[in-house]
């Protein structure tokens, strides 16, 4: 199988190739395309693993530290990139059926480490196949994508009161956003919280 080369470096540094090193790398070449960089885009994995890990790479390779933020709460999307220069938002939430394994080849799982060559080679080239077919596809077709607009609605000097319209809990100004619109405090504009200090 061909591998951007880039790629293969990151392979190196983990010592193999995951479904989900492709995905996290396939992801982050299209935000990367997409922002024309990475340099101002804070992004957020729903969990550790080898896709955050792809991310993380990413990132430092094209000029910001690497750091990943991985919620401890469940959350609508499975990957979240946020570019503070525009403030567009994508959200990604991946389609199970193009980025697992059959069943017929995860019920091989348990026998793995029963000394079985066959059953290794079968469930390994299965595996390849897998991650052959995400770096060949292309992210809209693995993933779901939705892109917002948003922005923090403070102003210097600007100490008032507004109304969230989802919580419709009172919100200083200096803590709200417009989100397509609406107006929202921080808890409801589905930013990561941590990403706030930035701001």
């Amino acid at each position: 199988m061909l591998v951007p080369i880039e790629l293969y470096s990151l392979t190196q540094r983990k010592g193999y190739l995951s479904p989900d090193l492709a995905i996290g790398w396939q992801i982050g070449k299209y935000v990367e395309g997409f922002f024309d960089g990475l340099q101002e885009v804070r992004i957020a994995a729903a969990a550790e693993g080898d896709a955050a890990f792809a991310l993380s790479y990413l990132s430092r390779e094209h000029g910001y530290p690497g750091r990943i933020t991985v919620p401890d709460t469940s959350r609508p999307w499975d990957f979240l990139f946020y570019h503070t220069i525009t403030g567009t938002v994508l959200h990604f939430t991946l389609i199970r059926k193009y980025i697992e394994l059959p069943q017929g080849l995860r019920a091989l799982e348990p026998h793995l480490a029963m000394d079985k060559p066959a059953v290794v080679k079968i469930y390994r080239t299965g595996l390849d196949l897998l991650v052959e077919s995400i770096l060949k596809r292309s992210v809209d077709s693995f993933s779901m994508i939705r892109q917002i607009r948003c922005r923090a609605l403070h102003a210097p000097g600007d100490n008032g009161t507004t109304r969230c319209c989802r919580c419709e809990r009172p919100t200083s100004v200096h803590n709200a956003w417009d989100i397509e619109g609406q107006i929202c405090c921080q808890a409801c504009s589905g930013l990561e919280p941590d990403w706030f200090t930035y701001h």
